[in-house]
């Protein structure tokens, strides 16, 4: 069997496990807010959407794109079942990831050559957290097939394609101009050896997109709207990424970069001397991460765009490593590399299962249990008191007549859009943990009928029934779903019906 035989074998398992994790856990509420719930918004006329729709730094082209799913299945009365609300939006994403690994297989072995191509194509067939989000309907993820898309293109010379998919991922993600701006002169280079004709090709491609989002936008909002200098308006002038955690300015050296590279993260730096291919990827990694390293808010999600580029990196230096082993010093990094190699590919093994079926687990078998318990109910009512958008809504609970209350969290300028209407709205002004449910629950049980189920997070369990009697209502545990081991994350999720 060859390696081709292999990497497509891997391939099938990888994209299987995308499927499988994406489908069992939970990793971040754009998951849901970004994309399945807004379109199920759109198509049936109910639900929630965050403010960041509202602020309009948000593209609508991803909720569109489901929403078109959804109105197909209508035609078959089929839009109502779990398998077109969740996964068919899933199956969308890994199509386009298999894309893009498929681009990134071809982009390595056209610039780096058999040999680093080989070993790039391995470290990102056994990524854990390429893996883990391969599936996951997340504005990071299709930045990064795009990325791996647009990679192929320019390396085969295709600009005017290139030029189309990078003005694509731009409007889905404004930020993504930080990856392609140390690639200009790259562009500029195999531009300037064609005509003036191509040139304005390319505009005309890269347009196309801008054109399309700003047309579709506008038309979503009711006003002229352009979302992306919306968003760097907001990142930018108001200083939008401190909303949510702030980090350490190194968080990304310290801590993001080895945990995507594990045992391999030492490489990187070689990177710069190792060969004129790998120092402008080198640059243009470096570039990424202090722009990024500057925005208060870090994710290891916002590493995903930029993997493209690390694993070549490791991959050639691992080579150039083998190539020059003339004396004992070089055969002992020969050695590392080997080890380095392998205790890799075991980290990501254990990482890929760990994180994908043990860890974050709960939320979706919880929202499952609980649509099946309502289903057959006229008219339920159910309160979800956990953090604000920590689990999905309507897209994983669907029933026609739902009575949903839950709590909220946005910018204060954004806070009467949920409020209005509302005989006590639910606020989480901070964190869950300052949020006095007591005087929540008793305030809002003035205008609304007590819930018949109430979806919560173990810990809170306990003070949420307790307030609930002091109001004269029972009661009690009948569904408990593990979510995670790691004492940062909810242990269990439970559901509470009448006692």
């Amino acid at each position: 069997m060859n390696f081709r035989q292999l990497a497509q074998m891997a391939l099938v398992i990888k994209v299987l496990l995308a499927v499988m994790i994406a489908r069992v856990s939970d990793f971040v509420p754009d998951e849901h807010w970004g994309s399945t719930e807004v379109a199920y918004r759109l198509h049936y006329g109910r639900g929630h959407l965050t403010w960041e729709w509202y602020a309009n730094i948000r593209s609508y082209i991803p909720p569109v794109l489901i929403l078109i799913v959804y109105k197909l299945a209508s035609v078959f009365n089929s839009d109502g079942s779990l398998m077109i609300l969740v996964k068919a939006p899933i199956m969308i994403q890994v199509a386009l990831s298999v894309v893009g690994w498929n681009c990134f297989h071809q982009f390595v072995f056209a610039r780096f050559g058999s040999n680093a191509g080989k070993l790039a194509t391995i470290f990102m067939l056994m990524s854990w957290l390429t893996t883990f989000c391969g599936a996951r309907v997340i504005s990071n993820q299709t930045e990064m097939s795009l990325n791996c898309i647009a990679l192929y293109l320019l390396e085969i010379g295709d600009l005017a394609k290139f030029s189309f998919i990078v003005g694509l991922n731009f409007v889905l993600c404004p930020t993504a101009a930080i990856l392609w701006l140390p690639f200009l002169p790259e562009f500029y280079g195999k531009l300037k050896d064609t005509t003036f004709k191509n040139f304005l090709k390319c505009l005309k491609f890269a347009a196309i997109p801008l054109v399309g989002a700003f047309a579709l936008d506008s038309m979503m909002t009711s006003s002229l709207t352009t979302t992306w200098l919306e968003f760097l308006k907001f990142i930018l002038l108001s200083g939008g990424s401190a909303e949510s955690d702030v980090q350490s300015p190194f968080w990304y050296f310290y801590s993001g970069l080895p945990s995507v590279l594990g045992p391999l993260v030492v490489l990187l730096p070689f990177g710069f001397f190792c060969s004129k291919e790998t120092r402008s990827l080198t640059i243009c990694v470096g570039f990424y991460l202090q722009v990024y390293s500057f925005f208060p808010h870090k994710e290891i999600r916002f590493l995903l765009p930029v993997t493209p580029l690390l694993f070549p990196i490791c991959a050639s230096v691992l080579c150039a490593f083998v190539k020059k082993r003339t004396n004992i010093i070089h055969r002992l990094c020969g050695r590392y590399m080997k080890f380095a190699i392998a205790l890799f590919i075991c980290l990501n093994v254990g990482a890929t299962f760990f994180f994908g079926f043990l860890h974050q687990c709960g939320m979706k078998r919880a929202t499952a249990d609980l649509s099946g318990k309502i289903s057959l109910m006229d008219e339920p009512r159910v309160w979800i008191m956990t953090p604000c958008y920590a689990v999905p809504f309507q897209s994983h609970i669907h029933h026609p007549n739902i009575e949903l209350e839950y709590y909220v969290c946005a910018p204060k300028e954004f806070l009467h859009l949920y409020t209005n209407g509302s005989s006590y709205p639910l606020i989480q002004p901070n964190e869950f943990g300052t949020v006095d449910l007591d005087r929540d629950i008793s305030k809002k049980l003035i205008g609304a009928k007590a819930p018949h189920f109430i979806l919560a997070f173990q810990e809170h369990v306990p003070k949420i029934i307790s307030a609930f009697e002091k109001e004269g209502y029972g009661y009690k545990v009948c569904a408990t779903h593990f979510n995670s081991f790691i004492k940062d994350f909810p242990a269990a999720v439970q559901i509470l019906c009448n006692s």
